[in-house]
């Protein structure tokens, strides 16, 4: 009988040993695991078992605090991973991100630093150096190192993107639009960068150099590369639009309608239930084109707004709509119409439309007749067709 005792204390000995030893095996697997699914918070959650971690899991604690936007927690744990003997060059550099978040630019520079010492050839190390630059306003210094980036090994391509972008805020157009060009083919696709690049080049090729057709071919990539990312989508409407490429701008419009159906667009968009389509000038003030994102059902539904700014351009001087009307026998379906904004007044113009299509060089053509003073408003009895 006491033999039969001890045999099973000894099994149960031997369990709990068992599972003690496949717990402490596994441990370190699973912060990998974690590390690898990018589970940081369950990966934060071994904070509690800081003691018992090995450098690199320590580093990886950090990492998770990192990405949790918790940067004090993460300098406190590559600080112990480095203490217990990690001194590579990726515990520094992310030390000296999380450093420049908390806005402790000495102490980002200097982790940087001693990063780019271990690494000399890491592009993005001395990126990040550039970035701690260009953070505090020091545009010429910063711009000196993401230049030193471009002539080392091009793993990380985003240092021609921010070379570009500083061109391009001193308003520098043509070098910086060249230089949109020399990033784009520098930066990787799967660097958010690369997007951002694609819409400074439509950007520029739409505002500065009028090349519709290129500045529709970045959006068009953009657009691409993230359908879902509904702001290019405007933009590549009023650049096909530009170029004359009217059925085209008319596709991409046709999405955004299915889009604002399913609640997919932005707030703004889903509020004003309108995207501009178009702008241009007129006697030097720009004017913008707005569609309604929700066809026309009832008379004084409106299919279009077309905005007059002032020649600042920050406050709008006139507002014209196109209105659908009662339909009569030979008579328009939508009409030109504008809205006074200081006395309310809503002014019909003999100038319409018969079908529900309102081709858009048609109707930059009736405002233009108006703004030139070449037509009056009309009676509502007796409204012109076109």
């Amino acid at each position: 009988m006491a033999n039969a005792k001890r045999q099973l204390t000894m099994r149960k000995i031997t369990t709990v040993v068992f599972i003690i030893l496949l717990y402490s095996s596994s441990h370190g697997q699973t912060a990998t695991e974690l590390y690898d699914k990018k589970n940081y918070q369950e990966l934060a959650n071994l904070e509690t078992r800081a003691d018992k971690l090995t450098p690199d899991e320590l580093y990886m604690v950090g990492f998770a605090f990192f990405q949790l936007e918790n940067d004090n927690k993460a300098i406190e744990f590559y600080d112990k991973a480095i203490k217990s003997g990690l001194d590579n060059g990726s515990v520094h550099f992310y030390k000296g991100v999380s450093f420049c978040y908390l806005k402790k630019y000495d102490e980002a520079l200097k982790e940087v630093n001693i990063a780019l010492q271990k690494e000399p050839t890491n592009q993005e190390f001395m990126n990040q150096k550039g970035q701690i630059y260009r953070y505090q306003g020091q545009e010429d210094k910063a711009l000196e190192f993401f230049v030193e980036a471009t002539k080392l090994p091009n793993t990380y391509g985003e240092p021609f993107f921010w070379i570009a972008y500083i061109y391009h805020g001193r308003q520098e157009f043509k070098k910086a639009l060249e230089l949109y060009y020399v990033a784009l083919d520098k930066v990787p696709q799967h660097n958010s960068y690369y997007i951002t690049t694609l819409q400074s080049i439509g950007q520029l090729e739409y505002t500065y150099t009028k090349d519709y057709k290129k500045s529709a071919n970045a959006y068009t990539q953009a657009v691409t590369l993230d359908p879902k990312d509904y702001q290019y989508y405007p933009k590549l409407i009023k650049a096909y639009n530009g170029a004359k490429e009217y059925a085209k701008a008319d596709s991409v419009f046709e999405l955004m309608k299915i889009a604002y159906e399913r609640k997919e667009l932005s707030e703004d968009d889903m509020r004003y239930k309108n995207i501009a389509i178009d702008e241009y000038e007129w006697n030097g003030q720009r004017v913008s084109v707005h569609k309604c994102l929700i066809d026309p059902k009832e008379s004084l539904d409106i299919s279009y707004t077309v905005y007059l700014l002032t020649k600042a351009g920050d406050k709008v001087e006139r507002t014209f709509m196109v209105e659908q009307t009662i339909q009569l026998p030979n008579g328009p379906k939508h009409l030109l119409c504008e809205k006074v904004k200081k006395t309310g007044e809503h002014i019909t113009y003999p100038y319409g439309w018969d079908t529900d299509i309102v081709p858009l060089n048609d109707l930059k053509k009736a405002v233009g007749l108006v703004l030139d003073g070449e037509m009056k408003k009309g009676a509502s009895s007796n409204f012109g067709n076109k």
